[in-house]
């Protein structure tokens, strides 16, 4: 099947199987807009009892816990996804959690990745990953961030369309939250063949808590107040 060949579903089914993927990595901002559905469920809650209108404070007693029993449900699917997918990360010890993140970078996320991508449906004819070097600073803003991303390079496989569809798909099951570009394709089934690239998110359970002071960093504020 050659570019010119694909028909609309096939580009369809390119869309829907990287939205698969997009909506692994969208699920977890699922969190926030229950959480404020049911910031915003409480405070009708207070309103209605403050008025002293039991109708009104019965009916947002129901909506409150539904956006309870909601926030729970995603809160829990949540942890279930962050325990399977990601690293033991936090940075509330930032000493400690450069040197977890050092770990993670430099002897985990690559070799991972590069044994997963093998692939004995499809001939896998190239897994290029390169993961950045990570931090070498405890202050460095990275530790603030929410969710690390890495860009850690591309796949290009050879076979006919479905398995290099299946290709794709089998990355909901890699032990670390990915997302896949848009494939492209060359070539006719059934040695069709497709690039596409890898993003890593990780989300750390907690952010960097208060700056370690460094000697260079002192001395050198120091020397600026003389």
């Amino acid at each position: 099947m050659s570019l010119s060949k694909l028909k609309p579903i096939h580009v369809v089914i390119i869309g829907s199987v990287v939205c698969i993927i997009a909506a692994v990595a969208m699920f977890f901002l699922l969190i926030k807009p229950k959480q404020e559905a049911y910031k915003a469920a409480e405070a009708r809650y207070n309103a209605a009892k403050d008025l002293g209108n039991q109708a009104a404070e019965d009916k947002a007693i129901r909506e409150l816990n539904q956006a309870i029993m909601e926030a729970n449900v995603v809160r829990q699917a949540f942890d279930a996804q962050m325990k399977r997918r990601m690293p033991d990360l936090s940075f509330t010890r930032r000493d400690i959690g450069m040197l977890a993140l050092w770990n993670e970078q430099i002897k985990t996320l690559g070799p991972l990745l590069e044994n997963f991508a093998r692939d004995q449906r499809v001939n896998i004819l190239s897994a290029n990953f390169s993961i950045p070097p990570p931090p070498v600073n405890p202050n460095d803003p990275v530790f603030d961030q929410d969710v690390l991303v890495f860009p850690v390079g591309s796949v290009q496989a050879m076979g006919n369309f479905k398995d290099l569809m299946n290709n794709i798909r089998r990355w909901n099951n890699c032990k670390r939250l990915v997302m896949i570009g848009p494939p492209q394709l060359q070539g006719t089934s059934p040695r069709l063949v497709m690039s596409y690239s890898v993003t890593c998110y990780i989300f750390p359970k907690a952010k960097g808590g208060p700056q370690i002071p460094i000697a260079g960093a002192a001395q050198a504020q120091a020397g600026q107040s003389l």
